[in-house]
């Protein structure tokens, strides 16, 4: 059975969601995998980014709110501005953005349990949640068979196969070098040069 791993990203972990997604939700045909990140905004969101259990994701749920308080460190933003930052560096996570607030449908986010909409929070997160889910794990069986013709495939450069599937199993190669990655060779290079000819 394939595993499926679920990221819950709050800087104030709502323990109704958590529970519901630690012991209520259970996908059909996968073994559910669920660790939370409280998130520290002090700490930007470079290190959302270089988390083990986010590059481990195969869906983030994650705060609209994330990173809009006044300790965020590297200036406000969404959850749904993150979602798309997230996307450079890892394009094969499926994030769904929760917020406190008033969803907003034309940028795909839902709203956390209420007490006031007269269901219980199992109930709630049962009618909303599960049709995000089918669609976050479709397009991940997507991706995982399109992982597993590239890999069977011939046709393909090793060096560009080996690329797609690090980034489907979340690890991050860089396509292009800094200034400063080149100085850095650069250096690396004369001191090899200088000792070779000392």
């Amino acid at each position: 059975m394939d595993e499926l791993h679920i990221v819950y990203v709050d800087d104030n972990i709502d323990t109704g969601l958590s529970r519901y997604l630690d012991e209520e939700y259970n996908p059909p045909n996968f073994q559910k995998i669920y660790v939370e990140v409280e998130f520290d905004p002090s700490l930007g969101y470079e290190s959302l980014i270089q988390n083990p259990k986010i590059q481990a994701a195969n869906i983030i749920l994650i705060d609209s709110r994330l990173f809009e308080n006044g300790r965020a460190s590297a200036g406000k933003f969404t959850g749904e501005e993150f979602k798309i930052i997230l996307k450079k560096y890892y394009p094969f996570i499926e994030v769904i953005v929760i917020t406190q607030n008033k969803p907003d449908i034309d940028m795909g986010t839902i709203s956390k349990y209420n007490a006031s909409c007269g269901k219980s929070n199992k109930e709630y997160y049962d009618n909303t949640l599960p049709q995000y889910f089918a669609n976050a794990i479709n397009n991940l069986q997507i991706y995982r068979q399109i992982a597993k013709n590239l890999k069977e495939n011939p046709n393909w450069e090793d060096v560009l196969k080996e690329k797609i599937l690090n980034s489907l199993n979340g690890i991050v190669s860089y396509d292009e070098l800094t200034k400063a990655d080149i100085d850095n060779l650069v250096t690396i290079f004369n001191e090899i040069q200088d000792n070779l000819n000392g």
